[in-house]
């Protein structure tokens, strides 16, 4: 089943809403972005839209912390450090963008799949 396909239930989408701006939360208070998809990945094991949305975003934010990481590395390097701000700068752009288009299409009822980190409901 594709991603495509997939709808979210009229009871369902104010949750779906959430779980995407859930992993928005750690730019507010420091692990909430890891927490809160932990609890309504927790919470809502038996619905699976909303346990794999939940799964989404803390694969994108545990994804972004690792790449800021790692491009922090490259910053010994003072050639790089053009190269590495640039790429703070886009990966800031879609970890927040990301859950953004994912509660909009989810108010609508459309399940929205991340790139490279999104997961497919089972």
């Amino acid at each position: 089943m594709s991603s495509s396909t997939i709808t979210i239930a009229p009871e369902e989408r104010g949750m779906a809403t959430i779980a995407h701006l859930s992993g928005l939360a750690g730019y507010i208070i420091p692990l909430c972005g890891v927490v809160v998809p932990i609890v309504i990945w927790i919470v809502k094991k038996d619905s699976p839209v909303i346990s794999s949305i939940a799964r989404q975003a803390l694969l994108l934010n545990l994804l972004a912390f690792v790449l800021g990481a790692a491009a922090a590395v490259l910053l010994l390097t003072v050639i790089l450090i053009p190269l590495v701000i640039l790429f703070w700068i886009a990966l800031g752009v879609a970890a927040v963008a990301l859950p953004i288009a994912g509660a909009i299409k989810a108010s609508s009822g459309e399940y929205y799949r991340y790139p490279v980190v999104g997961v497919v409901p089972a």
